[in-house]
């Protein structure tokens, strides 16, 4: 659905210059190709770059691979004025992922990639946002990380993933109870490579983020009581400057300061 966030947003596809890639599982990569498509026959300028750490060389080819005939069957239905060559597909732009590093730097945007822990997924990846004086920080999936506390230092808004494992935990229970191994074995698996609401907000608290923003919400709450029990305990650790995201949520930083939130 990142794609229709996109169009959500009215943001013009064709504007579209790149992707960043936290990581490589499935529901992070799952809507390269809608991107992909979206933008080239819009009138993308170039072939779609997509950021990631080692390993993106072998997504993006994988990517360009399966919808080959894709693009073959648009060029000689619209033509190439509609869907042209010369940005047909993606190029992958890796780094090495184990080290923060600086991806763009243009004396007003400047990105920074930096490791975090998700094993066994390694590389993994976050991303530091700094534009005009304002700085946005965006976890990726990782456990309590302390190179993403020290990337997220003083940062305007730290968008954080998080995971409920006391609510995971009762429904590992209630799989094991209905006979469902594979979903209980998941269930168990999942809690050590993820970051409690409780400790995301002690990670934006030590790095002096002014507004923690979580995301990524494991199970998802989608009801009032639901996220009232999600975020039981974040009061005593943070008691304010913190929200749930949902979907579509607007996040604006003003030049001037402040944090605004809206909807689009």
């Amino acid at each position: 659905g990142s794609f229709e966030t996109v169009q959500a947003a009215g943001i013009s596809a064709n504007r579209l210059a790149g992707v960043l890639l936290t990581h490589f599982h499935s529901d992070h990569i799952g809507d390269l190709s809608e991107i992909n498509l979206g933008s080239w026959v819009t009138a993308r300028p170039a072939p779609l770059s997509v950021y990631g750490p080692n390993g993106v060389e072998r997504v993006v080819a994988g990517e360009n691979e399966a919808f080959a005939l894709d693009a073959d069957y648009r060029i000689a239905h619209h033509g190439k004025g509609v869907a042209p060559l010369r940005s047909k597909g993606m190029v992958a732009r890796a780094f090495d992922g184990s080290a923060p590093v600086v991806l763009i730097d243009d004396n007003e945007l400047k990105v920074t990639a930096f490791p975090v822990k998700h094993n066994p997924v390694d590389p993994a990846v976050g991303y530091r946002f700094d534009y005009q004086g304002r700085s946005v920080v965006i976890s990726g999936d990782t456990a309590y990380s302390e190179s993403l506390i020290a990337a997220a230092k003083g940062a305007d808004v730290l968008i954080h993933e998080a995971q409920a494992n006391h609510m995971v935990a009762k429904m590992q229970r209630a799989a094991a109870a209905a006979g469902n191994a594979t979903l209980a074995k998941i269930f168990a698996d999942i809690p050590d490579y993820h970051t409690t609401p409780e400790e995301a907000a002690r990670a934006a608290n030590e790095a002096g983020a002014t507004w923690l923003v979580l995301t990524h919400l494991t199970p998802a709450p989608d009801n009032a009581i639901a996220r009232r029990i999600f975020m039981r305990g974040v009061g005593k650790v943070r008691p304010a400057g913190v929200k749930l995201a949902d979907d579509r949520m607007l996040v604006t930083l003003p030049q001037g300061g402040g944090v605004d939130f809206g909807r689009l």
